[in-house]
């Protein structure tokens, strides 16, 4: 993302939009794939950003945390 966007939110906006797009087409839960600190090789999304949207560690691999975020009450 461009140095002028950056902390501007819309990365939680994009976040916030497809956890409700996926919660409306039926999924259960919504996961991804982060670190806990910024690094330059394709995984951009902090963790913090995860965890602040509802996220929590699931699993990790290789390095990479995997987050889950359930999408329903159970």
């Amino acid at each position: 993302m461009a140095p002028k966007l950056q902390k501007m939110g819309i990365a939680t906006k994009m976040l916030e939009y497809i956890c409700q797009d996926a919660k409306a087409g039926g999924f259960d839960y919504i996961e991804a794939q982060t670190q806990r600190e910024f690094a330059n090789d394709g995984f951009r999304g902090l963790y913090s950003m995860y965890e602040k949207c509802g996220f929590a560690v699931h699993a990790e691999k290789e390095g990479k945390i995997v987050m889950r975020k359930p999408l329903f009450d159970s």
